[in-house]
């Protein structure tokens, strides 16, 4: 892999360890407690959207163009499903990431973004999540397990 995409495969690594963290670590309740948001409305789904989004920006990548990609979330049945196309979702990355030279770019309605532009943009979304369910956890007295606390550096 080339050393630009080297390091942000390791942020991402980071970022999708602390949703993964997340998922497993919150109880049920937790993770199902409804949200005030219009869409994505717990914890859970907003992961399996962050899920979701990655294998569309994988496709994109693929396809050169991230239009007509599927953007309907599905319901996956269980925590352990999710976990899994996650981890699906993951090697797929390292394998595209791996075959990439740095000159690809993905068709983003009409503007060409580089691959760099491209994956940064999922892991701002991912950030971006993740930065609500920490918001979400303070504001509904959902206890952050440690772990997470630890690796995001939260104060509690």
């Amino acid at each position: 892999m080339i050393k630009p995409l080297q390091g942000q495969f390791a942020d991402w690594q980071y970022a999708r360890g602390n949703t993964i963290r997340f998922l497993e670590l919150l109880s049920d309740e937790d993770l199902n407690k409804k949200l005030p948001r219009k869409t994505f409305t717990t914890i859970y789904e907003q992961i399996a959207e962050m899920a979701w989004a990655q294998r569309c920006f994988l496709k994109a990548v693929e396809a050169k163009t991230i239009a007509d990609m599927d953007w309907a979330t599905p319901t996956f049945a269980t925590k352990d499903d999710l976990l899994g196309e996650m981890k699906k979702f993951d090697a797929k990355m390292l394998e595209i990431f791996e075959a990439c030279d740095g000159t690809e770019e993905v068709d983003w309605y009409g503007s060409s973004k580089s691959i760099y532009e491209h994956i940064s943009s999922l892991q701002s979304h991912e950030m971006m999540h993740l930065g609500q369910i920490t918001a979400f956890c303070y504001c509904l007295g959902i206890e952050i397990p440690q772990e997470i606390n630890k690796s995001m550096f939260l104060t509690g």
